[in-house]
């Protein structure tokens, strides 16, 4: 019997004593001044000037250092203006955009798959996301705005205070309907050849002319040609120095049906390399169906994502097998019908000896 008294003095004790601490506690915080958010000072962009491109949406992304200031923080894009200080409401209309409402993960199927993973949404042309502070010029052409510098600002804020980046410099040039690219996004012209001008594989090994002499790759030039409008492809040509077209049986280490491409911007291989691989009758000619932009995420991933394709023959040579393959890296942005050609100034070597 004592022992059950016991029990419930002690219960009773132990509950008075919760009670007791509770209410120190809420007496404790009562006492202490309320939280506020770190606004540091030292908080900046990496760049204040950025270079984009019409045709195509160009992102700067990990741009901003928060300095340790509490999160979130609110971005937001004041006084848009040209370059003379007129406003410049065309930066802040709102376009039609893409949007991914799924996650691309590379290995889709077909292009109805991949579009199936993406919705129509509004953005103005200069966006910043309102909790990163990330830019986005989106995808516009000079019918809405025009090749020129303009200046905007940018507010940062939170419940510790407030920043004004000041004279952010905007500048708006000419397309680049692929890439790489050969002609001045600023004048239109045709760059030197030394600087661009000549747009050549990123990959030459092994290819031998008929003095048996290894090819370079500035042996070998490539052009970008846009032939129509009706769907989105690619097709792949060779030429030989006399401009006669080389059959592509010659790149008798093709593996078609294995072609991929490395995506940085996701970290995985895209396979297939893209859709509905078909010859010409005379094997002188591939085409795929392609998404736009080609590969599906150049648009968005700050030139870090090029698709790539290597072209692979050998012949024998006094007795050995001799690999050789020619690569190249490029995007294409704008829709439409499209030949990648290379043509080779110095004739190379594809028999046997």
């Amino acid at each position: 019997m004592n022992r059950k008294i016991n029990i419930k003095r002690m219960a009773g004790i132990l509950l008075t004593l919760g009670i007791l601490i509770t209410l120190a506690a809420g007496c404790y915080k009562e006492g202490l001044p309320e939280e506020q958010d770190y606004f540091s000072k030292d908080m900046n962009y990496s760049i204040n000037r950025f270079v984009v491109n019409l045709g195509r949406t160009n992102p700067f992304v990990n741009i901003f250092n928060a300095d340790y200031s509490s999160e979130p923080l609110t971005f937001s894009i004041l006084d848009v203006r040209h370059n003379d200080g007129s406003p410049a409401p065309e930066l802040r209309q709102e376009i039609p955009v893409k949007e991914w409402k799924e996650y691309y993960s590379g290995d889709e199927k077909s292009i109805a798959e991949i579009t199936a993973k993406q919705q129509d949404g509004k953005s103005p042309v200069l966006y910043i996301r309102p909790n990163s502070g990330e830019i986005f010029f989106r995808n516009t052409d000079s019918s809405k705005v025009k090749i020129g510098t303009y200046r905007f600002d940018v507010k940062v804020s939170n419940g510790g205070g407030e920043k004004i980046f000041s004279d952010m410099q905007l500048d708006v040039r000419l397309p680049h309907p692929y890439e790489p690219y050969e002609y001045d996004d600023s004048t239109g012209l045709l760059l030197p050849p030394d600087e661009g001008g000549v747009i050549h594989p990123n990959q030459v090994s092994g290819v031998m002319d008929m003095l048996e002499r290894t090819l370079p790759a500035d042996s070998v030039n490539v052009y970008f040609v846009k032939t129509g409008d009706a769907k989105n492809t690619l097709t792949f040509k060779f030429f030989d120095e006399d401009s006669t077209i080389i059959p592509l049986t010659r790149f008798n280490m093709m593996q078609w049906d294995s072609l991929h491409y490395r995506s940085g911007m996701i970290g995985a291989d895209v396979f297939p390399f893209a859709f509905n691989r078909r010859f010409d009758s005379d094997s002188t000619a591939v085409t795929y169906d392609i998404p736009n932009p080609f590969p599906v995420l150049a648009d968005v991933s700050g030139n870090t994502d090029r698709a790539s394709i290597t072209f692979k023959y050998n012949r024998a040579s006094f007795g050995q097998r001799k690999n050789a393959s020619i690569g190249l890296s490029f995007a294409i942005y704008a829709p439409g019908e499209w030949q990648v050609i290379f043509k080779f100034k110095i004739d190379p070597k594809f028999d046997d000896d």
